[in-house]
């Protein structure tokens, strides 16, 4: 008899204020006819990704979730400006439309690389993005929107990082927090 496997992931919620301001200006950019090629993503779902761990099977969350707590553990509480749009795998052939997060010193980086290695998940590179939208069918030129976009300028507040479970099935995916780690600073304040 198998295990009972669950779709997770490891993300770094964002601010209700930054939701807000994005939602916003989506709900602009929904209306664009250059942008009716891409399905939208719900608000409240919206995370910067740190590792995604597939279908993973539940008897393992325990372990890795004492893995996680030591790997976030050594990091402290940090600030990340936000702004921009963008496309992957290129602006001119998206998949994928996003609002970016800028990562100067690499610190968040550092962050993701040691929740992938304590995640037993390949360590890729790291590039700081909220999904705001999937191309519906084949690829979507978003040039003109990266180019012209009111993206709001914001700051991820990153304290904590989440180990998140994802339901599919009709609609929109349906996330499930399995367990939150403040990060080191964060923790001892």
């Amino acid at each position: 008899m198998s295990d009972e496997r669950w779709r997770c992931f490891v993300a770094v919620p964002i601010t209700e204020a930054l939701r807000a301001e994005l939602a916003a200006a989506v709900d602009e950019w929904r209306a664009r006819p250059d942008l009716a090629g891409l399905r939208w993503s719900d608000a409240a779902s919206w995370h910067v990704t740190l590792a995604f761990l597939g279908s993973i099977e539940r008897s393992v969350v325990r372990d890795l979730t004492a893995r996680l707590a030591d790997a976030v553990d050594g990091h402290a509480l940090m600030q990340r400006p936000a702004g921009g749009v963008g496309g992957f795998p290129s602006a001119a052939r998206s998949r994928v439309a996003w609002y970016g997060v800028a990562d100067p010193d690499g610190a968040l980086a550092d962050l993701a690389g040691e929740v992938r290695r304590a995640s037993g998940v390949e360590d890729a590179a790291f590039r700081g993005h909220v999904t705001l939208a999937r191309a519906r069918r084949g690829p979507v030129d978003l040039r003109a929107w990266v180019q012209k976009a009111d993206a709001p300028a914001g700051v991820l507040t990153v304290d904590r990082v989440q180990l998140m479970r994802s339901r599919l099935g009709r609609g929109p995916a349906q996330y499930e927090e399995l367990e939150s780690f403040a990060l080191g600073a964060a923790a001892r304040v």
